[in-house]
């Protein structure tokens, strides 16, 4: 998979990429990655990407076309089929990220991820992108919260998406049995495990954890599901 990271400021990723297992991935050739600003894509000599909005409103807007031409630069520099690729603009949405959201994506060739600033983008961006790449946009929020930057939720999905993707995790049952795994169609939320030593703050390891029996260890597990560990 190759994702393609849209920012004005690409250097918030430089710690993200170079980190753990999204290294080790890149190292395998499972994943990469490239970084887009789309301030190069500003016609005017300034490169202003942003502007004030009209009528009324505080802050200031990104400008559509800036926005629009780096993702169709991405398109066509790279030959991206339709069914390849995904659009995807982290933002106050009704579609909320979830498992189900981050296994879809995880089986794309490639992702385009645009980060926005400052209040958002013009909203002909969005509409534009609707209407050309329907099947491919994706507006896709992380809750009912704003944060300052939307380099950060976007670090988040592809956390959760790369992670999906065989090799990522070498160990198959991390990907498929764990909290909110969509092996069981809706949450699989886990029971609580225990490590050395046997006793910590007067609390002991559970006896059916050290029994040696799979059929009690798992009951215990299937009795427990959902408790906070």
């Amino acid at each position: 998979m190759h994702i393609y990271l849209i920012s004005l400021f690409p250097e918030l990723f430089e710690s993200f990429l170079t980190t753990s297992l999204i290294q080790k991935a890149q190292e395998k050739k499972i994943l990469t990655f490239s970084t887009h600003n789309p301030r190069a894509f500003c016609t005017d000599k300034h490169q202003q990407i942003d502007d004030q909005i009209y009528w009324w409103g505080d802050g200031m807007l990104i400008k559509a076309q800036p926005i629009v031409d780096c993702i169709e630069d991405i398109i066509t520099k790279n030959n991206l089929e339709k069914s390849d690729f995904s659009i995807i603009f982290p933002s106050p949405s009704k579609e909320v990220f979830n498992q189900k959201i981050a296994y879809w994506l995880s089986k794309k060739e490639h992702l385009i991820f645009v980060c926005w600033r400052y209040e958002g983008i013009d909203y002909r961006c969005e509409a534009y992108l609707q209407k050309k790449y329907h099947e491919n946009f994706r507006k896709i929020s992380l809750g009912e919260f704003i944060v300052l930057w939307w380099e950060t939720p976007s670090m988040v999905m592809i956390e959760a998406i790369t992670r999906l993707i065989p090799w990522v995790i070498k160990e198959k049952w991390s990907r498929i049995n764990e909290s909110y795994s969509i092996k069981e169609g809706l949450k699989n939320l886990e029971a609580p495990n225990y490590t050395r030593p046997l006793e910590v703050f007067w609390m002991k390891v559970p006896e059916e954890l050290l029994s040696g029996n799979d059929k009690k260890v798992e009951n215990r597990r299937e009795k427990n599901k959902g408790t906070t560990s």
